[in-house]
């Protein structure tokens, strides 16, 4: 036994009669419509090549077909301004695209995961910072100043030669055997 309620005749005539009417009222629409219909797959191929996804190009087809909806422009070749649309779309789409790909949103940033700080990653860190400091005080004063001008301060090598009154090519050599013997005694113990 069925028990969806039944529409009654005049009920379903009503609700064609209103599709039919509102198809005849807008000859507008029903040209547009014939338009998308007719050229949706070519405007589909336009926008993929752009974009190179299938459901991107699908999307910037609809936006154009509300686009021209909405517009107030007549224009006696509707096909080719379709196309036209579609095309300054998935323009505009592949620019957003590239700079989000480059810059990041805003919402990826936020989205990202917390650097989580647990007690076990605080008191490693801790032991390395003693262990260095450890390793530094075993330098002469002379190359501690160049680490410390250079790798905590961000002197150049050239503005370190000049401070400490020696050349960049010592300062180097000096920087050279300071960040080794650190890395040397900070993997040892």
């Amino acid at each position: 036994m069925d028990f969806r309620p039944a529409m009654s005749r005049p009920a379903k005539l009503r609700g064609a009669c209103a599709a039919e009417a509102c198809a005849s009222v807008d000859p507008r629409l029903d040209a547009l419509m014939g338009t998308y219909h007719t050229h949706r797959e070519g405007l589909m191929r336009l926008a993929a090549k752009f974009l190179g996804c299938r459901a991107r190009a699908e999307d910037v087809v609809q936006d154009a077909f509300v686009k021209m909806l909405e517009s107030d422009l007549a224009s006696t070749e509707p096909s080719r301004y379709m196309y036209r649309v579609v095309r300054n779309l998935a323009i505009d789409r592949l620019r957003r695209q590239r700079l989000e790909r480059y810059h990041g949103s805003e919402s990826e940033l936020e989205e990202q995961p917390r650097f989580e700080v647990s007690p076990e990653r605080v008191l490693a860190g801790r032991e390395s910072l003693t262990q260095l400091v450890g390793a530094l005080n075993e330098l002469p004063k002379r190359m501690r100043i160049v680490f410390n001008l250079s790798q905590i301060q961000g002197y150049t090598q050239r503005d370190v030669a000049k401070v400490i009154g020696t050349s960049p090519t010592m300062v180097n050599f000096l920087l050279r055997d300071t960040l080794s013997h650190c890395r040397a005694r900070v993997g040892e113990i």
